[in-house]
């Protein structure tokens, strides 16, 4: 029986460890008066003995992985090196069609709105962006539609997580995310404001930075959106203070790096040239070394050469005396070079310079040879060779079996040769006239200015703005030919996309048939507003030729196509863009400027400078030129007109536009110039032989009218041939001008917008083909009769196209014809056949003759020569099949092989041909 504890009730033993758990016997409680009192040292003992043994640590049991499956499923490192090379490649592929948007965003506009990915690739739509469909529409929701620049952060933030869970690099997942979502906004929203009124297709804040500034702008101001966007970028500094910081301590360290390896290899250079020129410092040296040494080398010759005796060694940049010279003689272990060793060797370098200038002297000697064969030749008293120099000149050396001359003689053919005059191309049709001012109808084009009309216009136009609100400092006008300008200034505070929204109010309050809003005007704090006049003006094409700035103009191919709104005359260098498409509706003016082109360069480019390729479907808007043939038109050999206008010859001259732009590359490599100008230039001051088949080049004007219609009918080839020609032809003289009145994304592809950097637009009828023209909306707002926006690197300007009529037109090429031009018009190469050519005629298996190989074998030996061209016109075959009836003729022996330019050469009789058909 125990007593109960005093601290307990119901004499409950007190809580702790219960027996033979760790805690040992625990001793029965007695009361606390009969307990002794013991001291120190035996309280303390008896605890020592009831301290519990520890029991040895057992293994803890794996419980089993309470989690869900899924969530199992998620945390499996193969699960995240999966994600994470999805992720990597996610981002690879939304970086490449983001930017491809760039580039092909304008192309692809019109051809991905409004459909889905499945109706695109259910339709064959064609996109040039590098994801196809799929990259197009989804570069277009991120960038265009989504965030803009913003979108590049997008990229980063999928391919900094990917690499992540590749354990490529350590991020913190929300640290990262959260500063990637505050920078796309930032950016987007920064962007946006930046770019909020430009005038290009590329949105570079994306529709979020354009309208979240938009909502900043109508509840406060431009201010508001201004220091929003002041705050983002201060964020984002301090955001990224630190990468910034280490970023600037890596650079700035790598450059006092350099600089400081630069210094000290200095430093380096110095000692080692003061050890290479230092002399020995005393006289009492090692006996071994200077035993048998002659005297040292005097400072004069170490210096500057020898000293002034009869040694006849040169002066030399020092060799002095190195312990790097010292050389290994067997038994007498190394020896310092001796003077007559140093010697021996200025001699040599001295003896190396004079060889090098007697080659000099010969080479001197032979340029001297060479102008005196030039001055030979040319008076036909021998015959000359041409050895390609390597600087890309031509010299000329004189057949060994002339007989020598006297000096004197020589001495003045030389100085004829140096001192002749440069290569004239005009010297053939040296009494060629230009075309003047005279044959063109006298038009009064002066600008008429009704002050009346042009107040109630500004009336109008305040009052409008005024009714919605938008308060307006002043306004100015500049009255053009059609249009007038007005130059509104809004007050502060006004934003200028509310102005823009107007476009269609003010043309209805004006009563005018359309205006176009230009906000801002590049340069000027104002905006434009272009109203068209009443009573519009017609600009004479005399007027605009007459002009000084025509008359005056430096440029390589100009084109005067008319007036500004500010009345100047506007003229634009073909040569500088290098291609131009011009499109607009059927009536509003392209055949207009297309004439003026063509009359502009008519009017400033001689025959010999200048050479047009005409390719008409329609067969009736170049029909005049036909008279040029013989002054300014190129085209096939053999070919009867003038004038291209069947499609499939169109298709043959496209491709030997192409064999001309591959030949003149020759001839620039050869002569090691980059451009036709150069290569002229180097030509005309005679350093180029016509006998390596060098020539003065002149330009190549390539007009395509109705483009549309010639795709249709051969579209592969012709569209092969004009984007090389597109490419490439710019550096060698060749620039082509295509028009359309069907400027729809069939037609005008992504290849030639890219390709065309000049664009001219009259007056359309929807938005999306001026959208497709220009980039841009406003050739729908036109007015039509010539009224034509010019667009070049971006710029735009609005030009009234001048006035010239057929007559006059006629009268330019009569006045061109009646005299005396070339006896042959410029031949393009002849278009060679695969498998066929000058020497492939053995190749041709006659046994497997074409259907027509005897009826036009029988007419070809009716004829003086034979072309490919003559088959093609006269049997109304293609290009290709009467390649290969020539290369078959060939083969039999009935014509000559090609030479180039010049047709082929007949070498049967009929007698002979029909044995040639009968026999096989």
């Amino acid at each position: 029986k125990t007593h109960p504890h005093p601290h307990t009730r119901g004499g409950a033993p007190p809580p702790g460890p219960p027996p033979g758990r760790g805690g040992g016997p625990r001793p029965r409680a007695g009361p606390p008066e009969a307990a002794p009192a013991p001291d120190e040292s035996m309280a303390r003992e008896p605890r020592r003995k009831e301290a519990p043994k520890r029991q040895p640590a057992k293994e803890p049991r794996k419980r089993p992985d309470a989690r869900p499956g899924w969530l199992r499923f998620f945390a499996d490192k193969r699960v995240h090196r999966a994600a994470g090379v999805v992720l990597v490649v996610l981002a690879a592929v939304v970086f490449i069609v983001t930017l491809s948007h760039l580039r092909t965003g304008a192309a692809d506009q019109s051809a991905i709105e409004g459909m889905s990915v499945g109706q695109m690739a259910k339709e064959g739509t064609q996109v040039e962006n590098a994801g196809g469909p799929f990259g197009a529409k989804l570069s277009q929701w991120l960038f265009a539609d989504g965030l803009g620049l913003g979108a590049f952060v997008v990229v980063a933030w999928l391919g900094l997580v990917g690499a992540a869970l590749l354990k490529l690099v350590k991020v913190n997942f929300w640290a990262l995310t959260a500063k990637c979502f505050f920078t796309a906004i930032a950016v987007s929203m920064v962007f946006g404001l930046l770019f909020f009124n430009a005038e290009s297709y590329v949105s570079w804040g994306g529709a979020h930075g354009h309208y979240a500034n938009e909502w900043l702008m109508s509840v406060g101001n431009a201010l508001l959106a201004v220091a929003v966007s002041v705050c983002l970028v201060g964020v984002l500094a301090c955001i990224y203070l630190n990468e910034l910081a280490s970023g600037y301590r890596r650079v700035s360290g790598t450059l006092v790096r350099k600089r400081e390896a630069w210094r000290k290899a200095r430093e380096e250079e110095r000692e080692r040239r003061a050890a290479h020129m230092a002399e020995p410092e005393s006289a009492d040296d090692d006996a071994d070394t200077r035993k048998g040494m002659p005297e040292r080398l005097p400072a004069a010759v170490v210096e500057n050469g020898p000293e002034e005796d009869n040694d006849p060694v040169h002066a030399v940049s020092a060799p002095g005396f190195d312990i790097d010279d010292l050389e290994e003689e067997e038994g007498d272990g190394p020896r310092a070079r001796t003077l007559d060793d140093v010697r021996d060797d200025v001699r040599a370098d001295a003896e190396a310079e004079e060889e090098q200038d007697e080659t000099d002297d010969a080479d001197a000697a032979e340029e001297v040879d060479a102008a005196e064969e030039a001055v030979a030749a040319e008076a036909g008293e021998t015959e000359f060779v041409v050895r390609a120099a390597e600087t890309g000149d031509e010299a000329f050396t004189i057949d060994e079996d002339e007989p020598d001359e006297d000096d004197g003689g020589r001495e003045s053919r030389v100085r004829a040769v140096l001192d002749s005059e440069p290569f004239d191309p005009r010297a053939e049709l040296s009494r060629y006239r230009f075309p003047d001012v005279d044959l063109l109808i006298a038009r009064n084009s002066a600008p008429v200015i009704d002050m009346e009309e042009q107040k109630a216009n500004k009336d109008l136009i305040e009052k409008t703005l005024l009714d919605y609100k938008i308060p307006i400092e002043r306004i100015e006008a500049t009255v053009g030919p059609t249009v007038t300008l007005y130059e509104v200034k809004p007050a502060e505070g006004v934003r200028i996309a509310q102005i823009k929204r107007l476009e269609d109010d003010i043309a209805l309050s004006l009563s005018a048939l359309g205006i176009r809003i230009i906000a801002p005007i590049p340069g000027k704090d104002v905006v434009g507003i272009e109203v068209p006049n009443r009573d519009p003006q017609i600009v004479s094409i005399r007027n605009v030729f007459n002009s000084r700035k025509f008359r005056e103009c430096d440029m390589r191919l100009p084109m005067a196509m008319g007036a500004t709104i500010s009345n100047d005359i506007f003229i634009a260098d073909l040569a500088k863009m290098p291609h131009l498409l011009v499109a607009g509706a059927t009536g509003q003016g392209k055949s207009v400027g297309l004439n003026c082109i063509l009359a502009s360069l008519l009017y400033k480019k001689h025959p010999a400078e200048l050479k047009f390729v005409l390719i008409d479907p329609k067969m009736v808007e170049f029909s005049l030129y036909s008279k040029l043939e013989r002054h300014y038109i190129a085209k096939l050999p053999d070919e009867e007109e003038a004038i291209v206008t069947d499609p499939l010859k169109a298709a043959a001259t496209l491709h030997s536009l192409c064999i001309e732009m591959d030949n003149r590359y020759q001839l620039l490599r050869q002569a090691q110039v980059r451009n036709l100008e150069e290569y002229n230039e180097k030509f005309q001051a005679r350093r180029l032989n016509p006998e390596h088949g060098h020539r003065y080049m002149p330009y190549i004007v390539m007009v395509v009218d109705e483009f549309a219609d010639l795709i249709m009918q051969a579209g592969k080839e012709v569209s092969l041939s004009i984007a090389r020609i597109a490419q490439k032809a710019r550096a060698v003289g060749m620039h082509m001008i295509i028009a359309t009145q069907r400027p729809s994304t069939d037609v005008i592809s992504g290849m030639i917008k890219n390709n065309f950097p000049g664009r001219i637009a009259f007056k359309v009828s929807q938005m999306v083909d001026s959208r497709t023209i220009l980039d841009s909306p406003g050739a729908n707002r036109l007015i039509g009769r010539g009224d034509m926006l010019f667009s070049h690197n971006s710029a735009m300007t609005r030009v009234q196209c001048a006035l010239i009529e057929t007559s006059e037109v006629e009268a330019i090429v009569d006045h061109i014809n009646d005299q005396i031009g070339y006896s042959q018009p410029y031949l393009l190469p002849e278009i060679p056949v695969e498998g066929g050519g000058a020497g492939g005629g053995g190749m041709v298996d006659l046994s497997k003759r074409d259907a027509m190989f005897d009826e036009c074998a029988r007419f070809i030996v009716t004829q003086s020569t034979a072309s490919t061209s003559m088959l093609q016109r006269r049997f109304g075959i293609g290009y290709n099949k009467a390649g290969k009836i020539m290369d078959q003729m060939e083969a039999a022996g009935i014509v000559g092989p090609a030479c180039g330019q010049k047709p082929r050469t007949i070498l049967v009789d009929s007698i002979t041909v029909e044995d040639i058909i009968n026999n096989g």
